[in-house]
């Protein structure tokens, strides 16, 4: 089994940091950062990720179009967890049409988590960590 890797597309920083803190006290994975779409596009074409983890308001390419785009880059196997601060039904009816889970800013940790974990287990790549002590 490989450790799963997983990608944070978002162009504010300290987001990222947190969810990645947050994921690898829990979750044996490789964490990636993009700052914006065209970023994650890049990324995308390097690296086989499991998950990626993605903003919709971001500059040069938002959310909604990289999630049109990361299939043709990507192929298949990467699903996508859209996290935004843009309270919209547009967003939400766009992640439906999509198949993807959305979740608001400011995120839950526990949340994203547990949307991880699913996501993991279904591709049976999950490594929790031991818990300290």
């Amino acid at each position: 089994m490989d450790i799963p890797n997983i990608l944070v597309v978002d162009d504010e920083l300290e987001i990222h940091n947190t969810i990645k803190s947050f994921l690898n006290e829990r979750i044996e994975s490789n964490i990636y950062k993009a700052q914006n779409g065209e970023e994650a596009l890049e990324v995308l074409k390097k690296l086989v990720c499991d998950i990626m983890i993605l903003d919709i308001r971001m500059p040069k390419k938002n959310g909604l179009h990289v999630l049109d785009e990361m299939k043709t880059v990507a192929g298949g196997d990467v699903e996508a967890i859209v996290i935004t601060a843009w309270d919209s039904d547009l967003v939400a009816e766009e992640c439906v049409k999509r198949n993807v889970e959305c979740i608001p800013k400011p995120v839950i940790l526990t949340e994203l988590y547990d949307k991880v974990i699913k996501i993991l287990q279904k591709k049976n790549k999950c490594f929790f960590r031991k818990a300290k002590g």
